[in-house]
């Protein structure tokens, strides 16, 4: 069992009075530490790897070899429940709910749920929120989709009290960018987006952005957990607008990764394409930034906990959809003879599919994608414009649609099995099984296929079958045949 050793922090900036006793607690239980240390390079940020235990996340300061400790409260041992500083008064009944969400979070895995609760603890109008997060899983029916504060009145008790903390606040020159309010409206998006509100969760971010900008920057929050969650949260809402983020890629994000020779075909279709197709020419990083998402993913330990690793997938995932959505949207020529037409549909193509590969692994994760039927219905309508040649980068267009067509559902893939089909003739394939080994070449994690590659290949084939067994039956017939007798040839 851990041992904790607990720390008073009232406010920002006390942390650093006990730094030498959270670093030496630290030191100690380091060697029972449940994961292997990640090794620390500099100028990043080494966070926590999902562990509700850890008290500390080392810092590296940026241009220097020292580090700082951030304390990270931790509510989640009952026998410390009574003992943990609280930003309000808490009686038996808020103890229960604090108690049930405790124990909520022991039994079930939700993204950022720790981080979050640790954050929670430093605001009044946080912990409110967090209260009315509460309630509605307290009151939900296991495994049903997360309902909004007004639908149920103690959840909108503590919802409104904290509307009210955090609106006499921002009214107050002295706390309208305080960090402790950066949380609770952080809060605000988070729920937001776990619901799927995103007209509200626009609202909520540009006044975020707001106070941020007001204060210089992401950089000067000392929380790199609340750095971390607000590029997140700014990443979901790009990926559903599809709009470039309103944020910088985090210092400490992944992404120097060695991909070895994961990435060799990739690259080899990357170098073949033609001169002539400049269209193409600005979406190889997005492709390359994906394709070492899975490589990272792939090259994981085994015994890794990666899809549990909410703060390490955050770091990984978050440079490359800066990388796809950063790219410049392209008008389609109208005349499909414009020598750009098929490049401008395969360029978007290709930016589509990624997307939605990345939508895949957040999925996966179980952090939801709101995302990905947005992409899809974008995605069937590029698969569906006339008179574009697939032939340009077959390999790739033939990965694109089959990214997509595997988060289809079989009535609304129609359409790409039979542009795959035409792909596959390009290339000269005969079997949904050579289609399926070309899309694993390029770009692919075994872990978010969950049987959907098996199902696409036997309705590939399935149509392979069928459009021969026409073809068989359109075969004219001598009609001079009908004229010999019954018994010829015997």
């Amino acid at each position: 069992m851990p041992e904790f050793e607990f720390v008073n922090v009232a406010r920002p900036g006390d942390e650093k009075r006990h730094s030498t006793t959270i670093r030496r607690h630290v030191m100690r239980d380091i060697g029972k530490s449940r994961r292997k240390p990640q090794k620390k390079k500099r100028g990043h940020v080494i966070l926590g790897e999902g562990d509700a235990e850890a008290d500390v996340i080392e810092e590296e300061a940026e241009g220097s070899g020292s580090s700082k400790a951030v304390v990270r409260s931790n509510p989640m041992g009952d026998s410390t429940l009574h003992t943990t500083l609280y930003p309000t008064d808490m009686d038996e009944e808020r103890m229960n709910l604090l108690r049930f969400m405790v124990n909520e979070a022991r039994a079930t895995y939700r993204p950022f749920r720790f981080p979050w609760l640790s954050m929670g603890l430093s605001d009044a109008a946080a912990w409110y929120i967090t209260m009315a997060n509460a309630v509605i899983l307290r009151t939900s029916e296991p495994g049903s989709k997360k309902r909004e504060f007004s639908s149920n009145p103690e959840a909108l008790k503590w919802y409104t009290l904290s509307l009210a903390s955090t609106t006499k606040r921002l009214a107050d020159p002295a706390e309208s960018d305080s960090e402790g309010l950066i949380v609770a409206v952080t809060g605000y998006i988070c729920h937001d987006s776990s619901i799927g509100n995103f007209d509200r969760f626009c609202i909520h971010m540009e006044g975020l952005q707001r106070i941020i900008e007001k204060r210089g920057g992401l950089n000067t929050l000392s929380s790199p957990f609340l750095r971390m969650m607000i590029s997140w949260y700014d990443m979901a809402g790009a990926t559903y607008f599809n709009t470039k983020p309103r944020f910088d890629v985090l210092d400490g994000s992944i992404q120097e990764i060695d991909t070895g020779s994961d990435s060799q075909y990739l690259e080899h279709l990357l170098r073949s394409w033609d001169e002539d197709c400049p269209s193409l020419g600005d979406v190889m990083d997005a492709l390359k930034a994906t394709a070492a998402v899975a490589s990272y993913i792939n090259r994981r330990p085994e015994d890794s906990d990666f899809w549990t690793d909410d703060v390490t997938a955050a770091r990984l995932l978050s440079p490359a959809f800066h990388e796809i959505l950063s790219l410049e949207g392209r008008p389609l020529p109208e005349d499909p003879s414009d020598p750009q037409y098929s490049g401008t549909a395969a360029r978007e193509a290709f930016r589509r599919a990624a997307l939605v590969f990345l939508a895949s692994i957040k999925v996966r994760m179980g952090a939801g994608a709101y995302e990905m039927e947005r992409h899809l219905d974008a995605f069937r309508q590029i698969s569906q414009l006339p008179l574009v040649n697939w032939g340009v980068v077959p390999e790739l267009n033939l990965w694109a649609h089959i990214i997509s067509a595997m988060q289809e559902e079989i009535p609304n893939r129609a359409w790409h099995v039979l542009t795959i089909v035409g792909i596959m003739e390009t290339m000269g394939l005969q079997t949904g099984t050579q289609a399926l080994d070309i899309a694993r070449g390029i770009i692919w994690v075994n872990d978010i296929d969950d049987g959907k590659s098996g199902l696409l290949c036997r309705e590939i084939d399935s149509y392979l079958e069928a459009s021969m067994l026409q073809e068989s039956e359109a075969i004219p017939i001598d009609p001079q045949l009908d004229a010999l007798p019954r018994n010829f040839g015997s």
